[in-house]
C-alpha cells in the first residue's frame, strides 16, 4: 500500500479584492471623464426655456388662473 500527499495551497483572497476595487473605481473615472468631455452633464435648463417661451409661466412660481369647478 502506498500513500501520496499532496501539498494544499492557502489562497489569500485579499490582493483579488483590493485589486477589482482598484480597477472598478479607474473604470468609473473613465467613464465618467467621458460623458463629461461629450457634455452629458451640462445643464440646458435655459435653453429649453428660450425654446418654448408659452411654457415659462408653467416653470415659474406663478399657478395658472383656472377656475376650481
Amino acid at each position: 500500500m502506498e500513500m501520496v500527499l499532496e501539498e494544499y495551497e492557502v489562497y489569500d483572497p485579499l490582493p483579488l479584492v483590493v485589486s477589482s476595487c482598484v480597477g472598478g473605481l479607474l473604470l468609473l473615472a473613465l467613464i465618467t471623464a467621458t460623458l463629461f468631455k461629450l457634455g452629458f452633464f451640462k445643464r440646458r435648463y435655459k435653453e429649453m426655456m428660450n425654446d418654448k417661451p408659452e411654457d415659462a409661466a408653467m416653470f415659474g412660481g406663478e399657478a395658472p388662473n383656472l377656475p376650481l369647478s
